[in-house]
């Protein structure tokens, strides 16, 4: 007896008399198949079908294997399934179960699904892309073409009143799980690295409990291959150590699944690929890391990083419930109960953080081609949007109005994300499209090497095409994966046969790839052409401005050109994965219709003159480039444009002249209201006017510092306006010594002169400038120069603070003239004259 038994008549009710119900059952609580089975042949149905989704295909082989046991029939019967490149229905099939893009095909061709009467959603707290996708396309089926048509949405931690809302409002049905209690322990393990926090946990098991196998619950491949590796180091061969997760084959991930026969206590190192919809059969204890991987996409590169993140609490809860579906459990988590506290609620959306570009042709097949149309259940960021859509159009899948193309529609019936199908649709020749498809099928799974040293994809390829006519021979191969290749070898034979061709044909030779793989990938990735930084160098530049590094060694390294297929998206030097060689020839001829063709003018700083080149450019890409023997007036004045704004005026022949000119202007400015603002700023914008055209001989950075910048300035000004500036804004101070000295305009203090003392008997006021509106600031200077006495008001220094002056300098300067009377006395040199 299933938790979920008691509600299967209120599920049933529920369903008859609404289009929508939100089902929310607990781990173990049944729901995957005893609700499925409950319903086949309602009357509600009207004896149409049910569709359900699962999201990983073990999880629909599985569950299809296991209804159709409780059924006593074979899977084909009245429970099929089909999965990518794999189906078994009948016209006896009631039940199918599909992975979610399947069901999104279908919409596409069928969209009113005219055999379907129940869609059930399992799982849906993952909430996938694809999930949301089918979600929002079958509530629009039903709205307008089916309103017979009911929806199910299952999960165990979901957030029911989003669901409820965006289902307009769909009855809610919340079902207790397991039937035995999961004891769940927090660790304080302190252990630095997670594989020897999991052996510690591990041993802590043992040495409690001698029953009951143990599911691992770890973030990724490499952990779970270390973590083994180790446990084979210090447990020896007592136990059965099994991993778990999608890089594996099919056949691989039921055998974990299926029920041990041995007599070894079965330890699973497992992504969460087991955390839902899976029955590990014998599992009494879980060790949690509380880990997860998850993809993060950038929308500037368009590449996306794998990170290591914290799991959700929802997520934790489905761990922990692993370990109470057969039996009374043992659920141990590698962190405290503080940080559990702390963990988000749910999941983030796929959807708002990963690449949209197959989400947005979809959408555009439905014949929504903008933001606002979508019904989102929880929208991405728009921008992602509207990247997505400019990839597609530059596919060749979208109009510039984001409606799909004709090859767009062909695109989605190949069932394959826009960048490969547009690379199959590209092809002409028969050879091509052979390449083409091994390409395509192995960048749609996992990587068909262990342990990797290369990047290059011909390599692949090349052990692909021999595996077709050696398997025998290439099965012993330890570093080939044979469980992916065999399922590359199904991919490729189904791109062919969607191809036209019958056939893979003979082995491809190994020039014959090198030639073409480049090329062909450059359809698919226009937006990661990558070239060499230098020739001695594994550090590449991308065409969208990031850089990106190959493994030391790599075999590609040293190629001037690569195509990058898959390499992550850290914001400085990611790795490449899987990427080919490219030739310049072949650049030119796929991106003809995207290449620039400009001259460039840019200073040479060491030969201080401006070097012309010609460049062929692809976005943040230089293709190929020549020297110009001549440079055109108009560029060089450009260039000298570019330059000063970027130097300053300083760098021309900038003198203590030129910038006492400029000092004068801008002060009278501030006092004389109708006087013309300039400033260095002004000058800058405005070299059009007054330096660009004077310099039209001038070819070399040495010929421009030549020239008289002074006069240039002065030519700014109208005869009249070089008038007042002259008279309101003199440039010297003629001192009654007989010295002209340079008035220096501060704007803050004023015109200043700066003169020893002596030099002023005479001088018994202070002079005006700015129509006499502005006094001249004396700093007057002891004979050594030294500053004794500021003052604007000449008349009143005089006759008052003199005397304090002159009495302090007499004791340190006694050789020098400290009258008593500095009205009377002539001005000249400070020292007195010999008697």
């Amino acid at each position: 007896m299933l938790p979920i038994d008691d509600f299967i008549p209120q599920i049933q009710e529920t369903l008859s008399q609404h289009s929508a119900l939100v089902l929310q059952a607990e781990p173990g609580a049944g729901k995957s198949t005893a609700v499925p089975l409950s319903l086949l042949g309602a009357p509600f149905l009207k004896g149409k079908k049910i569709i359900l989704l699962e999201p990983r295909r073990v999880a629909v082989k599985s569950i299809a294997f296991y209804l159709a046991k409780l059924l006593g029939e074979k899977v084909g019967q009245r429970i099929g399934y089909q999965i990518r490149n794999e189906r078994k229905i009948s016209a006896d099939t009631v039940l199918e179960i599909v992975t979610e893009g399947v069901l999104t095909r279908r919409l596409q061709n069928d969209p009113e699904l005219s055999d379907v009467g129940l869609i059930i959603f399992d799982e849906f707290h993952e909430r996938s892309i694809h999930a949301d996708l089918a979600l929002m396309l079958a509530l629009e089926v039903q709205q307008a073409y089916r309103d017979d048509l009911t929806l199910l949405v299952m999960s165990a931690t979901i957030d029911t009143t989003l669901l409820s809302d965006y289902l307009n409002h769909a009855p809610v049905i919340k079902c207790p799980g397991r039937t035995y209690p999961v004891e769940v322990e927090y660790s304080s393990n302190t252990q630095r690295y997670l594989d020897q926090q999991v052996m510690r946990a591990l041993n802590t098991v043992f040495n409690e409990t001698t029953r009951g196998d143990i599911l691992i619950f770890l973030p990724g491949q490499g952990e779970i291959k270390r973590a083994i590796q180790l446990a084979k180091q210090q447990l020896g061969s007592s136990l059965d150590l099994l991993p778990l997760y999608g890089g594996l084959s099919l056949s691989q991930q039921e055998l974990v699944l299926s029920k041990s026969s041995g007599s070894q206590r079965r330890v699973i190192f497992s992504t969460n690929i087991a955390e839902t919809s899976l029955t590990i059969e014998g599992i009494s204890t879980v060790i949690d890391s509380g880990l997860e991987k998850v993809l993060s996409f950038d929308v500037k590169s368009g590449l996306s990083r794998l990170q290591t993140t914290y799991s959700s609490k929802a997520s934790a809860t489905q761990r922990a419930g692993r370990a109470g579906r057969l039996q009374r459990g043992r659920a141990i988590r590698l962190y405290s109960e503080a940080k559990h506290q702390r963990l988000n609620d749910f999941q983030a959306e796929e959807i708002t953080n990963t690449d949209l570009s197959s989400l947005v042709l979809d959408l555009a097949a439905w014949g929504i081609t903008t933001f606002a149309e979508v019904n989102w259940l929880t929208p991405p960021p728009e921008h992602h949007f509207d990247v997505a859509c400019s990839l597609n159009r530059v596919l060749g899948l979208l109009d510039a109005q984001n409606k799909i193309t004709k090859q767009g529609t062909r695109a989605l019936k190949m069932g394959l994300e826009p960048r490969l199908a547009s690379m199959l649709l590209s092809c002409q020749s028969t050879l091509e499209k052979r390449i083409a498809c091994i390409l395509a099928a192995l960048l749609s799974e996992r990587d068909i090497l262990f342990n990797a040293e290369s990047s290059d994809i011909v390599e692949r390829a090349m052990l692909f095409s021999d595996y077709l006519v050696n398997r025998k021979s290439l099965k012993t191969n330890r570093n080939l994966n044979i469980g992916v290749v065999d399922q590359v070898v199904t991919l490729a034979k189904s791109f062919a046969k969607s191809l036209g061709l019958s056939t893979l044909g003979d082995p491809v030779s190994l020039f014959d790839l090198s030639h073409y793989a480049g090329a062909l990938l450059l359809t698919a990735y226009p937006d990661r052409l990558a070239k060499i930084r230098s020739t001695e160098s594994n550090r590449y530049l991308l065409s969208n401005g990031r850089g990106v590094t190959l493994r030391e060694m790599d075999s590609v390294q040293g190629e001037p050109w690569l195509v990058v297929c898959d390499c992550d998206g850290k914001n400085k030097d990611g790795h490449i994965y899987s990427c080919a060689a490219v030739s310049i020839l072949q650049i030119k001829t796929v991106l003809a219709e995207q290449l620039i063709e400009n001259n460039h003018y840019a200073l040479d700083a060491k030969k201080e003159k401006v070097i012309g080149r010609k460049k062929l450019t692809y976005r943040a890409l230089v293709l190929e480039e020549q020297l110009l023997s001549e440079i055109p007036d108009n560029e060089f004045a450009q260039c000298v444009a570019d330059l000063l704004k970027q130097e300053g005026l300083t760098f021309l022949n900038w003198t203590n002249r030129c910038a006492s000119w400029l000092a004068r202007v801008k002060w009278l400015s501030t006092v004389m209201a109708d006087f013309p603002q300039i400033s260095e700023t002004t000058l800058i914008e405005q070299l059009d006017n007054w330096l660009l055209p004077y310099i039209g001989k001038v070819k070399t950075i040495k010929q421009l510092r030549q020239l008289n910048i002074t006069d240039l300035l002065m030519a700014t000004l109208t005869w009249e306006e070089s008038q007042t500036l002259a008279s309101q804004a003199a440039e010297f101070y003629e001192a009654p010594s007989g010295k002209s000295i340079t008035i220096r305009y501060d704007q803050q203090q004023g015109p200043t002169v700066a003169i020893i003392l002596q030099e002023m008997f005479g001088q018994l006021d202070s002079p005006m400038l700015a129509n006499n509106t502005v006094p001249i600031r004396f700093e007057l200077l002891s004979p050594a120069r030294k500053p004794i006495q500021t003052t604007s008001d000449l008349a009143n220094f005089w006759c008052t603070s003199y005397f304090d002056v002159a009495k302090d300098m007499r004791g340190r300067y006694p050789k020098h003239r400290w009258p008593e009377a500095p009205l009377l006395e002539l001005p000249g040199r400070s020292i007195k004259k010999r008697k």
